[in-house]
């Protein structure tokens, strides 16, 4: 059961619709999956249209058993047979556990998912900052996604992400490993999308970049619109982006295998 935090120090890069898009990527192939959502907004609790609970990911995180784990855990509406998907769903009170002032700390979140079992894949959609529930999902992780876009303060974003992904690996996580750079909402055309790709590969290198990147398709926002899978919009971009998603899913299983 690999768990992935998917990651962005910048807000606005589509990190939450990559978390969509790999979640409908593994329904379609009939896998369980849970999306645990520590972003304070809570845009993939609603986008998944989880069923409401008493109790949340903030709940989990002040009481990280099993108990409260499992009160927590939710189906959602958002489901592609013949796989399931769960959500441990955000709440705006989440934010209380973003202060981090440096110095000694145990992670809670990793403690509460050790008690799950019957999940094929974690998705952990982080909130766009650099606080301790971001340090909270990479504690917990056998590996980290990076989303950006083709832009300058993108790759600075992805410069900070990479920092702390280290920082986790050496201190709390030794095992919590780079899946890849995911560059989204690339416009081909765009000379300026053109050079941060360039630039990010120069930096990075060319295997660390997941490939295809992720075009700019009115798709993504149609399929969040109508709160369903990307992979159920039957058009052309649709298409596209679905089978994006798949090559994404299939090389994150490999790695956390």
């Amino acid at each position: 059961m690999p768990t992935v935090s998917v990651l962005s120090l910048k807000g606005g890069v589509g990190k939450t619709s990559v978390v969509l898009g790999l979640a409908g990527a593994a329904t379609v192939r009939g896998l369980a999956t849970l999306v645990v959502d520590l972003d304070p907004q809570g845009n993939a609790t609603s986008l998944l249209k989880a069923h409401k609970t008493r109790t949340t990911v903030a709940d989990v995180l002040g009481h990280p058993t099993r108990e409260t784990l499992e009160k927590a855990l939710t189906p959602c509406d958002w489901e592609v047979a013949p796989g399931e998907v769960d959500v441990l769903p955000g709440h705006s009170s989440v934010i209380r556990f973003d202060a981090w002032a440096g110095g000694a700390w145990r992670p809670k979140l990793a403690r509460a998912l050790s008690h799950l079992d019957g999940y094929d894949l974690v998705l952990i959609d982080c909130p766009p900052s650099l606080g301790a529930l971001t340090r909270e999902a990479l504690a917990a992780s056998d590996l980290a996604l990076v989303v950006t876009t083709p832009s300058y303060f993108g790759a600075q974003g992805v410069e900070r992400a990479m920092a702390e992904i280290d920082e986790i690996t050496k201190s709390v996580n030794p095992t919590l490993e780079l899946a890849g750079i995911v560059v989204n909402r690339v416009r081909s055309v765009a000379e300026e999308h053109t050079y941060r790709n360039k630039e990010l590969v120069e930096i990075y290198g060319r295997t660390t970049l997941f490939k295809p990147s992720i075009p700019d398709r009115i798709a993504v926002q149609q399929a969040e619109g109508f709160g369903q899978p990307v992979q159920l919009v039957r058009t052309a971009g649709g298409r596209e982006v679905a089978e994006i998603f798949d090559t994404y899913l299939t090389s994150l299983l490999r790695k956390g295998a």
